[in-house]
């Protein structure tokens, strides 16, 4: 059946409405500052690397402590973006009044993800789901298997040379994610084509269509079968090592987790999906960072490496001598910061409505429902707390005085 120009000006007029609509904030959010949406959309539809386009064009809004909160169009919405330590430090104490939003059911990363995990599970469901993965961190510190897996790297990587870092990294925290907490060998260091990473790697890259990211009702209006049909088999691979788990318990996170009668399946699966993605793509970030700054600063890794020498000594690492390694420390936190391998925390909403106040006074009046991100990687970046943001600089977390504490408690990750 063919359309007639008619109905095809109607389909466009009404798509035009949708996308003015989608595209305007809503009247009782236009009183805070706005991201410009012609630069942000370029952004999105060019693919740029979404730590640039936060140091491009939200970053500026945190100039010299101007702004601690600013509006930016992003999943089919306007969202409010947190970017100052302060107001994070608030939000996060006050979880009752700032529960974790529900998330969009059209929105692919949720069919693979799930909703019931202790990242998005709020109440008395992410009690329950803290104190089970607590227990089962708490009961095992597999420093020995991590310790297997660095000489099996080390062998792959032989004398040197021209290595692929970033690569050899996301393989190896495959394999540490698969024996410490699945307590399953994806043979990810050895073997360059391991089917489990390939289809991982094609499910978020189907995920991430920068079209289906700025207007998620696509999903509904022409969905993507042959994305729905990868996330699908990728969660049904995870199944399977739940399955096999089961069956064959051991040391290890999923093992001690399996031990808790009030878990369910969908559970367990979606709580493996986000270890899998927390504990590879994250980890591997933090190590391709740390060891591109310590390379381009040889003094920095000359200091590094006696001290790790030092505290080791001939032994195998224990917990105790890695607490005598200040330096190192330092520099991984600062890796952290610099190159923050989790950009946003999950969107929080109030069904009240709330008052923001940031650390030089200024407050944002929000509405009930309010989807509020903190931003990370801008506050990580804010030149308000940390002089010279861009630089790498371990001595940030050297000594620090009551101001820097206080700052760096504010983030989840440092």
């Amino acid at each position: 059946m063919s359309l007639s120009w008619p109905a095809i000006a109607g389909v466009f007029a009404l798509l035009s409405v949708y996308v003015v609509r989608a595209l305007t904030p809503p009247p009782n959010l236009r009183h805070l500052p706005k991201v410009p949406l012609i630069p942000l959309l370029w952004s999105y539809f060019s693919g740029e690397v979404e730590d640039v386009r936060i140091k491009r064009l939200i970053l500026p809004f945190a100039k010299e402590g101007t702004e601690g909160a600013v509006l930016v169009y992003a999943f089919g919405r306007w969202i409010v973006h947190v970017i100052d330590h302060k107001i994070v430090k608030d939000l996060s104490a006050n979880i009752a009044l700032w529960p974790k939003e529900e998330p969009q059911d059209e929105m692919l990363l949720w069919r693979f993800v799930g909703k019931t995990n202790v990242i998005l599970s709020n109440g008395m469901n992410w009690q329950r789901h803290s104190r089970v993965v607590r227990s089962a961190l708490g009961r095992t510190i597999p420093i020995a298997d991590f310790v297997l897996l660095s000489k099996k790297l080390f062998s792959v990587m032989g004398s040197g040379g021209r290595l692929v870092w970033d690569d050899l990294t996301m393989r190896f925290t495959l394999d540490a994610v698969g024996a410490t907490t699945f307590g399953h060998d994806f043979q990810a260091i050895t073997d360059v084509n391991s089917p489990f990473v390939k289809d991982y790697n094609r499910v978020m890259d189907g995920i991430a269509s920068p079209l289906y990211i700025v207007f998620p009702k696509l999903e509904t209006w022409i969905p993507r079968h042959s994305v729905v049909k990868k996330i699908d088999a990728l969660v049904s691979m995870f199944g399977d090592l739940l399955e096999a788990k089961k069956n064959n318990m051991a040391n290890d996170m999923l093992s001690y987790m399996l031990e808790d009668p009030e878990m369910t399946d969908t559970d367990f699966r979606d709580n493996m999906v986000v270890f899998f993605i927390a504990g590879h793509d994250t980890s591997a970030g933090a190590m391709s960072s740390l060891v591109y700054y310590l390379a381009k600063d040889q003094d920095m890794q000359a200091q590094a490496r006696a001290e790790v020498l030092a505290a080791l000594g001939d032994d195998d690492p224990d917990a105790q001598n890695m607490r005598n390694m200040p330096f190192t420390q330092a520099c991984i936190r600062e890796a952290l910061r610099i190159n923050t391998p989790i950009t946003y925390m999950v969107p929080r909403a109030s069904a009240e409505p709330a008052l923001l106040t940031a650390a030089n006074g200024k407050t944002y009046f929000l509405p009930p429902h309010t989807s509020v991100i903190l931003n990370i990687c801008a506050i990580h970046h804010n030149d308000t707390y940390w002089p010279n943001p861009h630089t790498f600089d371990p001595s940030r977390f050297m000594g620090q005085s009551a101001a820097d504490k206080d700052r760096i408690d504010a983030s989840p990750w440092l």
